[in-house]
């Protein structure tokens, strides 16, 4: 239990210490329409943003939208009948949705929302899983007619996702620009979409849906001050803070078990993150698995950014050309697995350690068994 308090007011702390990017990012969401906030893979994005949209404009509904699990369109349209449902109706949906008897001001609501969704929209939006029958531009169209009467906060998350699978269902260009069209026509509507750095050019481009428009702010991990004051809280030496934070980054989660197991005993950063990652071994296995499942080079750029040989090491043994590794890198950094600063490094610093063999060996020993004829 001390460790779950511990690490409760370690999360409390980090939130109060990024207070001011939440605060660029609701003056954002007042001064404009259309807000965007990109960053590399967990930094944090959508925590902050989730934090600053408690106190920016709070009597207005905020519908989000996480592309990270639309499977379709059609899904997707289901997940937004069901948050309109849900912004009209309050605790009142799940009583709906049971299909008990209802009080009559309950039952006038459901009439409004039949007209503003259809009789099927209505339908579709009680259903426990959707039909795949209901077209995701019906949905915009009763997202557009609820901004004529209030304002909506339109959050669309995660905004890499569509482009980690080939050939994937979900147009996100045809998303893009029709939730544009409406924001363009509908004061009532405000924007705000949030994703990997890596998907900058597809939403940002000179031929993308928000080429030029709206507010836009880069996050990045928690600069120093944060963890100084995070480890204040938890009675850790800021110097140890500091240590970590050269050693990952200042990689938020991290930072947190570290500065967590810190307030419960000493040792030094370097053996900390060893011991960590020794703990959390599978990481690196799953994280050369999935870079693996993006491109049959992925695994080996990750292991050789680990390792400070740089991406280009296959290239330069001509094993593959410079445009294939330029791919594989796009793809990894859209994946969170690694990013881009002043040159490349593994976004989890866990999976570095791993990677690059600084965690001792804990599975087996040096020795070779005696061959088995011999037993």
């Amino acid at each position: 239990m001390a460790l779950i308090e511990q690490m409760n007011r370690a999360r409390w702390s980090l939130e109060m210490a990024r207070i001011e990017e939440g605060h660029r990012i609701a003056e954002a969401l007042q001064m404009g329409r259309i807000v965007g906030v990109l960053g590399e893979g967990e930094v944090g994005k959508t925590e902050t943003i989730r934090a600053s949209l408690g106190v920016s404009q709070p009597g207005h509904p905020i519908i989000r939208l996480d592309l990270a699990g639309a499977a379709s369109e059609s899904y997707l349209a289901f997940r937004l009948i069901r948050q309109i449902m849900a912004t009209e109706l309050g605790v009142e949906f799940s009583t709906l949705k049971v299909g008990a008897l209802v009080p009559a001001s309950l039952e006038r609501k459901r009439i409004a929302l039949a007209s503003l969704l259809g009789v099927d929209g209505l339908e579709e939006s009680l259903r426990d899983w959707p039909s795949g029958k209901f077209p995701f531009s019906r949905a915009l169209a009763a997202l557009a007619t609820l901004t004529q009467s209030r304002e909506v906060i339109l959050w669309l998350d995660h905004l890499e996702a569509p482009g980690l699978t080939p050939r994937h269902p979900l147009d996100l260009d045809r998303l893009l620009w029709g939730i544009r069209e409406i924001a363009q026509t509908h004061r009532g509507l405000t924007v705000l979409l949030s994703g990997r750095s890596a998907v900058e050019g597809r939403i940002l481009g000179p031929e993308a849906a928000f080429h030029q428009q709206g507010h836009w702010l880069s996050l990045d991990n928690p600069p120093p001050d944060a963890w100084r004051s995070v480890a204040s809280e938890l009675k850790v030496s800021p110097g140890l803070a500091l240590d970590l934070v050269e050693l990952t980054g200042g990689h938020p989660d991290t930072m947190l078990v570290s500065l967590v197991e810190a307030s419960q005993d000493r040792t030094t950063a370097q053996k900390r993150l060893q011991g960590l990652a020794l703990r959390s071994a599978a990481l690196a296995g799953r994280a050369m698995q999935h870079a693996y499942s993006l491109h049959r080079l992925g695994g080996q750029v990750l292991e050789q950014v680990a390792r400070g040989e740089g991406p280009y090491a296959a290239s330069q043994r001509g094993d593959s050309s410079p445009q294939e590794i330029r791919k594989v890198l796009g793809r990894l950094q859209l994946a969170g697995l690694l990013r881009h600063d002043h040159g490349w490094s593994v976004v989890n610093p866990l999976v570095g350690i791993l990677l690059r063999g600084e965690a001792g060996r804990t599975s087996a020993p040096d020795w070779e068994p005696d061959d088995s004829t011999s037993w």
